[in-house]
Protein backbone atom coordinates (compact mmCIF):
# COMPACT_ATOMS: atom_id res chain seq x y z
CA UNK A 1 0.00 0.00 0.00
CA UNK A 2 2.95 1.70 0.75
CA UNK A 3 4.69 1.62 -2.64
CA UNK A 4 0.98 2.32 -3.83
CA UNK A 5 0.60 5.73 -2.49
CA UNK A 6 4.31 6.67 -3.37
CA UNK A 7 3.75 5.57 -6.93
CA UNK A 8 0.82 7.93 -7.06
CA UNK A 9 2.31 11.03 -5.37
CA UNK A 10 5.71 10.77 -7.86
CA UNK A 11 2.61 10.72 -10.68
CA UNK A 12 0.75 13.73 -9.58
CA UNK A 13 4.32 15.52 -9.25
CA UNK A 14 5.84 14.33 -12.76
CA UNK A 15 2.13 15.43 -14.27
CA UNK A 16 1.80 18.58 -12.38
CA UNK A 17 3.54 21.17 -14.25
CA UNK A 18 2.49 19.77 -17.13
CA UNK A 19 -0.94 20.40 -16.21
CA UNK A 20 0.02 23.85 -15.03
CA UNK A 21 1.96 24.50 -18.96
CA UNK A 22 -0.99 23.24 -20.20
CA UNK A 23 -3.48 25.64 -18.57
CA UNK A 24 -1.28 28.61 -19.01
CA UNK A 25 -1.08 28.26 -22.68
CA UNK A 26 -5.28 28.04 -22.87
CA UNK A 27 -5.67 30.98 -21.00
CA UNK A 28 -3.11 32.85 -23.26
CA UNK A 29 -4.97 31.35 -26.38
CA UNK A 30 -8.54 32.23 -24.71
CA UNK A 31 -6.73 36.05 -24.18
CA UNK A 32 -5.79 36.59 -27.79
CA UNK A 33 -2.05 35.67 -26.81
CA UNK A 34 0.42 33.61 -28.49
CA UNK A 35 3.72 33.06 -26.60
CA UNK A 36 6.70 31.18 -28.62
CA UNK A 37 8.21 27.90 -27.23
CA UNK A 38 11.50 30.30 -26.02
CA UNK A 39 10.35 34.00 -26.23
CA UNK A 40 7.97 36.31 -24.72
CA UNK A 41 4.52 37.53 -26.25
CA UNK A 42 4.93 38.03 -30.44
CA UNK A 43 3.22 41.46 -31.38
CA UNK A 44 2.56 42.87 -34.74
CA UNK A 45 5.46 45.98 -35.58
CA UNK A 46 4.11 49.25 -35.73
CA UNK A 47 3.27 50.52 -38.70
CA UNK A 48 5.70 53.82 -39.55
CA UNK A 49 4.18 56.82 -39.78
CA UNK A 50 3.64 57.92 -43.45
CA UNK A 51 4.70 61.20 -45.02
CA UNK A 52 2.31 63.79 -46.19
CA UNK A 53 2.11 64.00 -49.77
CA UNK A 54 2.95 67.35 -51.04
CA UNK A 55 0.42 69.23 -52.27
CA UNK A 56 0.03 69.15 -56.04
CA UNK A 57 0.31 72.69 -58.04
CA UNK A 58 -2.40 74.31 -59.13
CA UNK A 59 -2.47 74.24 -63.02
CA UNK A 60 -2.54 77.75 -64.46
CA UNK A 61 -5.37 79.03 -66.02
CA UNK A 62 -5.79 79.32 -69.85
CA UNK A 63 -5.71 83.61 -70.51
CA UNK A 64 -9.43 84.17 -72.30
CA UNK A 65 -9.48 83.75 -75.81
CA UNK A 66 -8.60 86.73 -77.96
CA UNK A 67 -11.85 86.76 -79.91
CA UNK A 68 -15.27 85.12 -79.32
CA UNK A 69 -17.47 83.37 -81.93
CA UNK A 70 -19.82 85.15 -83.81
CA UNK A 71 -23.25 84.93 -85.61
CA UNK A 72 -22.38 88.16 -87.91
CA UNK A 73 -21.57 86.43 -91.59
CA UNK A 74 -19.89 89.82 -92.04
CA UNK A 75 -17.39 88.38 -89.22
CA UNK A 76 -14.16 87.90 -89.73
CA UNK A 77 -14.87 85.26 -86.48
CA UNK A 78 -18.29 83.91 -88.15
CA UNK A 79 -18.47 80.25 -86.57
CA UNK A 80 -19.60 77.70 -89.70
CA UNK A 81 -20.27 74.52 -89.28
CA UNK A 82 -23.09 71.63 -89.37
CA UNK A 83 -24.92 72.91 -86.47
CA UNK A 84 -24.38 76.56 -87.22
CA UNK A 85 -25.34 77.52 -90.46
CA UNK A 86 -25.07 81.02 -92.28
CA UNK A 87 -28.03 83.59 -91.82
CA UNK A 88 -29.06 83.53 -94.39
CA UNK A 89 -28.32 80.49 -96.12
CA UNK A 90 -27.41 82.25 -99.29
CA UNK A 91 -25.34 84.60 -98.06
CA UNK A 92 -23.03 86.02 -100.31
CA UNK A 93 -19.77 88.55 -99.02
CA UNK A 94 -19.84 92.45 -100.33
CA UNK A 95 -16.49 92.77 -100.27
CA UNK A 96 -14.97 89.72 -102.57
CA UNK A 97 -11.92 90.64 -105.26
CA UNK A 98 -10.01 88.56 -106.52
CA UNK A 99 -6.52 86.76 -105.11
CA UNK A 100 -3.39 88.08 -106.97
CA UNK A 101 -1.29 84.81 -106.41
CA UNK A 102 -0.85 81.53 -108.12
CA UNK A 103 -4.06 79.66 -108.94
CA UNK A 104 -5.84 76.62 -110.72
CA UNK A 105 -8.61 78.28 -112.32
CA UNK A 106 -9.41 81.72 -113.73
CA UNK A 107 -11.08 83.01 -110.52
CA UNK A 108 -10.05 82.66 -107.06
CA UNK A 109 -12.16 85.50 -104.79
CA UNK A 110 -11.80 86.09 -101.29
CA UNK A 111 -12.97 88.84 -98.97
CA UNK A 112 -10.72 91.83 -98.78
CA UNK A 113 -9.27 91.65 -95.79
CA UNK A 114 -8.63 87.60 -96.53
CA UNK A 115 -7.31 88.44 -100.03
CA UNK A 116 -4.91 90.66 -98.56
CA UNK A 117 -3.70 88.62 -96.26
CA UNK A 118 -3.23 85.51 -98.59
CA UNK A 119 -1.06 86.99 -100.73
CA UNK A 120 1.58 88.07 -98.12
CA UNK A 121 1.66 84.96 -97.12
CA UNK A 122 2.37 83.39 -100.80
CA UNK A 123 5.08 86.09 -101.01
CA UNK A 124 6.50 84.73 -97.94
CA UNK A 125 6.24 81.45 -98.71
CA UNK A 126 7.75 82.02 -102.40
CA UNK A 127 10.81 83.43 -100.69
CA UNK A 128 11.34 80.81 -99.23
CA UNK A 129 11.35 78.45 -102.20
CA UNK A 130 7.63 77.22 -101.24
CA UNK A 131 5.03 76.93 -104.69
CA UNK A 132 1.55 77.67 -103.45
CA UNK A 133 -1.68 77.28 -105.66
CA UNK A 134 -5.37 78.59 -105.09
CA UNK A 135 -7.88 75.31 -105.76
CA UNK A 136 -11.12 76.91 -104.86
CA UNK A 137 -11.58 80.17 -102.20
CA UNK A 138 -15.55 81.67 -102.14
CA UNK A 139 -17.81 79.19 -103.64
CA UNK A 140 -21.66 80.81 -103.53
CA UNK A 141 -24.61 78.71 -102.42
CA UNK A 142 -25.38 76.94 -105.65
CA UNK A 143 -21.60 76.33 -106.71
CA UNK A 144 -21.99 74.53 -103.14
CA UNK A 145 -24.57 72.81 -103.60
CA UNK A 146 -23.54 71.07 -106.53
CA UNK A 147 -20.47 69.79 -105.10
CA UNK A 148 -22.48 68.41 -102.07
CA UNK A 149 -25.02 66.69 -104.43
CA UNK A 150 -22.75 65.16 -106.54
CA UNK A 151 -20.76 63.82 -103.96
CA UNK A 152 -24.42 62.97 -102.07
CA UNK A 153 -25.17 61.01 -105.25
CA UNK A 154 -21.78 59.08 -105.84
CA UNK A 155 -20.86 58.04 -102.11
CA UNK A 156 -24.27 58.54 -99.97
CA UNK A 157 -25.18 60.85 -96.97
CA UNK A 158 -23.12 59.10 -94.50
CA UNK A 159 -19.59 59.43 -96.78
CA UNK A 160 -20.67 63.33 -98.02
CA UNK A 161 -21.03 64.66 -94.86
CA UNK A 162 -17.66 63.70 -93.54
CA UNK A 163 -15.95 65.43 -96.50
CA UNK A 164 -18.10 68.08 -98.40
CA UNK A 165 -19.85 70.96 -96.40
CA UNK A 166 -23.66 71.10 -97.25
CA UNK A 167 -25.05 74.46 -98.73
CA UNK A 168 -25.32 77.79 -95.98
CA UNK A 169 -23.54 75.35 -93.76
CA UNK A 170 -19.75 75.99 -95.85
CA UNK A 171 -17.23 78.42 -95.06
CA UNK A 172 -15.95 78.61 -98.37
CA UNK A 173 -19.17 80.59 -98.91
CA UNK A 174 -17.84 83.20 -95.84
CA UNK A 175 -15.32 84.10 -98.94
CA UNK A 176 -12.65 83.43 -95.49
CA UNK A 177 -11.64 79.85 -96.71
CA UNK A 178 -9.37 78.98 -99.12
CA UNK A 179 -8.12 75.57 -100.70
CA UNK A 180 -4.25 75.11 -101.62
CA UNK A 181 -2.80 72.74 -103.15
CA UNK A 182 0.88 72.07 -105.07
CA UNK A 183 0.22 71.24 -108.44
CA UNK A 184 3.41 70.63 -109.76
CA UNK A 185 3.47 67.15 -107.60
CA UNK A 186 -0.51 66.35 -107.18
CA UNK A 187 0.03 63.23 -105.38
CA UNK A 188 -1.37 64.34 -102.56
CA UNK A 189 -3.88 67.02 -104.11
CA UNK A 190 -6.40 67.52 -101.82
CA UNK A 191 -5.48 64.50 -99.79
CA UNK A 192 -4.38 64.14 -96.09
CA UNK A 193 -0.53 63.18 -97.38
CA UNK A 194 -0.66 67.18 -98.42
CA UNK A 195 0.01 67.61 -94.29
CA UNK A 196 3.39 65.82 -95.01
CA UNK A 197 4.67 67.44 -98.05
CA UNK A 198 6.92 70.65 -98.23
CA UNK A 199 3.31 72.89 -98.66
CA UNK A 200 1.48 71.47 -96.34
CA UNK A 201 4.50 71.76 -93.68
CA UNK A 202 5.10 75.14 -94.27
CA UNK A 203 0.81 76.11 -94.17
CA UNK A 204 1.09 74.38 -91.01
CA UNK A 205 3.95 76.27 -89.00
CA UNK A 206 3.56 79.70 -90.64
CA UNK A 207 0.22 80.22 -91.83
CA UNK A 208 -1.15 81.62 -88.61
CA UNK A 209 1.91 84.46 -89.20
CA UNK A 210 -0.89 85.51 -91.65
CA UNK A 211 -4.20 85.10 -89.58
CA UNK A 212 -5.10 81.84 -91.19
CA UNK A 213 -5.15 78.46 -89.67
CA UNK A 214 -5.89 74.89 -90.70
CA UNK A 215 -9.14 74.80 -89.61
CA UNK A 216 -10.14 70.66 -89.71
CA UNK A 217 -6.58 69.63 -88.15
CA UNK A 218 -5.96 65.52 -87.48
CA UNK A 219 -7.62 63.49 -85.31
CA UNK A 220 -11.09 66.76 -84.59
CA UNK A 221 -13.31 64.70 -86.57
CA UNK A 222 -15.56 64.37 -83.68
CA UNK A 223 -15.33 68.11 -83.11
CA UNK A 224 -15.44 69.69 -86.42
CA UNK A 225 -17.40 67.05 -88.21
CA UNK A 226 -14.99 66.22 -91.04
CA UNK A 227 -12.02 65.07 -92.05
CA UNK A 228 -8.51 66.01 -91.52
CA UNK A 229 -7.56 68.62 -94.32
CA UNK A 230 -4.64 70.26 -94.44
CA UNK A 231 -5.12 71.67 -97.28
CA UNK A 232 -8.26 73.79 -96.25
CA UNK A 233 -7.37 77.22 -94.19
CA UNK A 234 -9.48 79.65 -93.04
CA UNK A 235 -8.70 83.24 -92.45
CA UNK A 236 -9.75 84.52 -88.61
CA UNK A 237 -6.88 87.16 -88.07
CA UNK A 238 -3.71 87.22 -86.61
CA UNK A 239 -3.73 87.57 -83.13
CA UNK A 240 -6.94 84.46 -83.20
CA UNK A 241 -4.43 82.58 -85.71
CA UNK A 242 -1.52 82.14 -83.65
CA UNK A 243 -3.32 81.80 -80.00
CA UNK A 244 -5.65 79.05 -81.86
CA UNK A 245 -2.53 77.46 -83.25
CA UNK A 246 -0.52 77.48 -80.32
CA UNK A 247 -3.38 76.15 -78.01
CA UNK A 248 -3.39 73.15 -80.84
CA UNK A 249 -7.28 73.39 -80.85
CA UNK A 250 -9.96 73.61 -83.02
CA UNK A 251 -12.01 76.70 -83.33
CA UNK A 252 -15.18 75.17 -81.56
CA UNK A 253 -13.18 74.05 -78.67
CA UNK A 254 -11.29 77.88 -78.44
CA UNK A 255 -14.56 79.74 -78.63
CA UNK A 256 -15.83 77.58 -76.08
CA UNK A 257 -18.64 76.25 -77.91
CA UNK A 258 -20.28 72.35 -78.34
CA UNK A 259 -18.69 69.56 -81.11
CA UNK A 260 -21.03 69.51 -84.41
CA UNK A 261 -19.92 66.25 -85.38
CA UNK A 262 -23.63 65.59 -87.21
CA UNK A 263 -26.32 67.72 -88.86
CA UNK A 264 -29.56 67.65 -86.83
CA UNK A 265 -31.79 66.81 -90.25
CA UNK A 266 -31.00 64.72 -93.39
CA UNK A 267 -30.53 66.62 -96.59
CA UNK A 268 -33.31 68.65 -98.17
CA UNK A 269 -32.11 69.88 -101.53
CA UNK A 270 -33.16 74.00 -101.79
CA UNK A 271 -33.32 74.96 -98.47
CA UNK A 272 -33.53 78.17 -99.22
CA UNK A 273 -36.76 78.58 -101.75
Amino acid sequence: MRILAHGFCVSLLILAPACAQNGSESEDTASGTLRGPDSAESALPEQPEQPEQPEQPEQPEQPEPVSQASTDPDSIHILVNKQNPLDPPDYAPEDLREVEAAREFDRAPLREVAAGAYEQMFAAAAEEGIDLWVTTAYRDFAFQQALYEQRLSEDGAAAADRVSARPGHSEHQTGLAVDVADLEDRTCYLRACFGESAQGQWLAERSSEFGFLIRYPEGAEGITGFEYEPWHLRYVGRETAEDVTARGVTLEEYWGQPPAPNYDQPYQPNPQE
